[in-house]
């Protein structure tokens, strides 16, 4: 079904039409850009969204006394957040699930208060409900408003590519099938009311990164005029609330499974990078 999460009435149709027992909100607006130039468009996305998706879920799941009902014993709201409703970090330390939330942009406050409403529907109403961290993602098919599709995008288009800054804001990398094999370990192994961190164990900074794909193009596709890519870098001035660093202490969930151990980040990024570069695999 095709909707948006944001309208009531698609998210009634959903359920009172399919009746699911599992509900896993990826939908959301999240580039921060965005949200500092229309802070409206994201409380409506991923704050009333979210609510709407509560509000349904607690009708179908659960009785007039807080009792989950009896087709829906092993239900489960499921709400993707991410490692920006935590604010910034410094060069040391890691943020867990007991860290406090401090968000900085419109972007990360809507994300807070999402979490916020869904903790609250769980203590209230005795909704099964799940809260995971995730860290940046990459992978084909990503928006190219995102950073690395922008990066090769500007390389396609043999624009400058610009980087925030002087390059040395710091993100943790995951691989999208790394996030999602973690969520689906979560939905088999996790506890109603627990909120789960899923770190990629892959920080570098803006410029590192930047600078490590264009290395990877410079070898997939060399410039004919031998000229390097990197000389397409430029640092623009730097956006309004931009955290310094994410780092996410990945749960101990996923180390007891063993869930990253057949991931390679650079084989992804190069996967990645080939794939919005049309090449074949």
């Amino acid at each position: 079904v095709r909707g948006d999460i944001a309208n009531k009435n698609d998210v009634q149709h959903v359920f009172q039409t399919h009746k699911p027992n599992i509900l896993i909100n990826f939908a959301a607006e999240s580039h921060v850009d965005s949200s500092i130039n229309n802070p409206n468009l994201f409380l409506d996305v991923n704050t009333q969204g979210t609510l709407n998706l509560l509000i349904e879920a607690k009708k179908l799941w659960v009785d007039e006394n807080n009792i989950l009902k009896k087709p829906f014993q092993k239900s489960i709201f499921y709400q993707i957040s991410t490692d920006e409703v935590f604010g910034s970090l410094s060069n040391i330390n890691s943020f867990d699930e007991k860290s406090p939330y401090s968000p900085n942009s419109p972007y990360s406050a809507s994300k807070a208060s999402a979490d916020h409403f869904v903790k609250a529907f769980h203590n209230t109403y005795n909704l099964p409900t799940i809260i995971s961290y995730s860290s940046n993602n990459f992978g084909p098919y990503q928006n190219d408003e995102k950073l690395i599709p922008k990066i090769i995008s500007c390389v396609k288009k043999n624009i400058d590519i610009p980087i925030y800054s002087d390059g040395s804001n710091i993100r943790d990398w995951i691989y999208v099938e790394d996030h999602c094999n973690a969520i689906n370990l979560v939905l088999e192994k996790g506890k109603p009311g627990k909120e789960y961190c899923i770190g990629g164990s892959n920080e570098m900074s803006n410029l590192e990164i930047c600078k490590l794909i264009l290395e990877n193009i410079d070898i997939l596709i060399p410039d004919k005029n031998k000229k390097k890519y990197m000389d397409k870098i430029k640092f623009v001035k730097d956006r309004k609330g931009h955290d310094f660093r994410y780092s996410l202490k990945t749960s101990k969930i996923f180390h007891d499974h063993g869930i990253f151990q057949d991931s390679s980040f650079k084989e992804n990024l190069k996967f990645t990078i080939s794939h919005f570069l049309n090449l074949k695999k």
